[in-house]
């Protein structure tokens, strides 16, 4: 019976997919009226698509409009959105780029291409596209459902989401160029576009928030706590406004903000901040239930899962840590650390050929390190290697480790 069903499967998907195939080859061969009929109804289902979040299957869809009809700017356009929101940006900004090609006028589409450069770091060409937009563009009209929206995530990183008000694009213009200066160390005319990206469109907190931050870096306290009340104006709620402010009010007011921040208990960073305060006055219990809550919010933020796990090592609760510093370093590659705090986790549970093995692997990428080799001769030492015991903690020791000299004489005396 289940042969029979494997096969009436196999048969229905040959069907459909040749049906699929047999349909497009059909279409190719419509009138020219009737193609582009049938390429609207492909965009319009992309739309659709991607108005639910389903951005790679809206690409399907655009991928179909496309084939049928090659010189529209709406469809490039669409189908750029499409694959910057499923996490292709290559294939947007190459989508923008041909959008621009068949209309030069598309400056929806170089705003879009601008934000992609903005993500790639590629900050002068951002800028460039920016001021051109800012000072040649003062309505921006298009056909296309525009996805954008300046929001931020938890990090105050920069997201561009969400159907857009197209009268409001020119203050996102400005708002995104003034993230563009700020990361190129451009102060004033950063301060002056996020002035200007607030006087087109007041009605966002994300736009004060974003303010606020740049005058917090910046030592404006008061501006930073003025801009952050702002934001609370428009949204009472509004999580990043409440989290920053709460590190410039007074004791009664922060007690009120964290009450709303850990009453709600959808604020990952709030649980991570306060979870680091009482990691440093040595709760860690306290501190430990803190990352778990974080972690149940955003489950693969690697700098929660290392430092619960450094938690739980002072806790003793070894094995535990190495999970979670595993788990941290896969979810961050970068963060290479974990490799020694694994190294020393296996040190206290006696495995000491795991823990050089460790060690080595973080010395792969960082050779300087001094505190390493040293505890990596330790290992060696407790394994009984005196030879490589020896090697390592000559190295530690030419790095200015000076903790390693009375070993090194230990070990490598014995073996003259």
């Amino acid at each position: 019976m289940r042969m029979q069903k494997t096969h009436l499967w196999l048969w229905m998907f040959i069907i459909a997919f040749t049906h699929e195939g047999f349909s497009q080859n059909q279409d190719l061969n419509a009138s020219p009226a009737e193609r582009r009929q049938i390429a609207d109804d492909y965009y319009n289902r992309g739309n659709r698509a991607g108005k639910r979040g389903q951005f790679s299957l809206a690409v399907l869809y655009y991928d179909s409009a496309i084939r049928l009809v090659g010189s529209s700017t709406e469809y490039f356009f669409a189908r750029g959105q499409a694959k910057e929101l499923a996490g292709n940006d290559i294939g947007a900004l190459t989508d923008f780029e041909a959008a621009l090609r068949v209309n030069s006028e598309n400056y929806t589409a170089m705003f879009k291409r601008a934000l992609i450069y903005h993500k790639q770091k590629n900050y002068k060409q951002a800028a460039q596209d920016f001021t051109f937009l800012i000072n040649n563009v003062d309505v921006f009209e298009t056909k296309a459902i525009v996805f954008k929206g300046a929001s931020f995530d938890e990090k105050g990183e920069a997201s561009f989401s969400g159907v857009a008000t197209i009268s409001d694009m020119k203050a996102d213009v400005y708002l995104a160029r003034a993230l563009t200066y700020e990361a190129m160390g451009f102060n004033t005319p950063t301060r002056l576009d996020f002035d200007k990206a607030i006087e087109l469109n007041n009605h966002d907190p994300n736009y004060y928030v974003q303010r606020g931050l740049f005058r917090l870096n910046n030592d404006d306290k008061a501006g930073a706590e003025a801009d952050f009340r702002n934001a609370l104006e428009i949204d009472q709620y509004h999580r990043l406004a409440l989290y920053n402010l709460s590190f410039l009010v007074d004791a009664e007011e922060k007690d009120e903000i964290d009450k709303i921040l850990y009453g709600v208990g959808d604020f990952a960073m709030a649980y991570s901040r306060r979870a680091f305060e009482n990691y440093q006055k040595g709760k860690y219990e306290a501190a430990l239930l803190d990352y778990d809550s974080a972690l149940m919010i955003k489950g693969d933020n690697a700098n929660d899962l290392m430092n619960r796990g450094m938690v739980k090592a002072k806790l003793g609760r070894y094995k535990g840590a190495i999970k979670d510093f595993e788990s941290s370093v896969y979810a961050d590659n970068t963060l290479t650390r974990n490799f020694v705090l694994i190294g020393n986790s296996y040190q206290e549970l006696y495995n000491y050929s795991q823990a050089v093995i460790y060690y080595q692997r973080y010395l792969r990428s960082e050779s300087g390190d001094g505190v390493v080799y040293y505890n990596m001769g330790l290992a060696y030492m407790k394994a009984a290697k005196d030879n490589e015991a020896c090697g390592a903690l000559r190295k530690a020791y030419e790095l200015g480790e000076e903790r390693a000299e009375p070993a090194l004489e230990k070990v490598c005396f014995s073996l003259e």
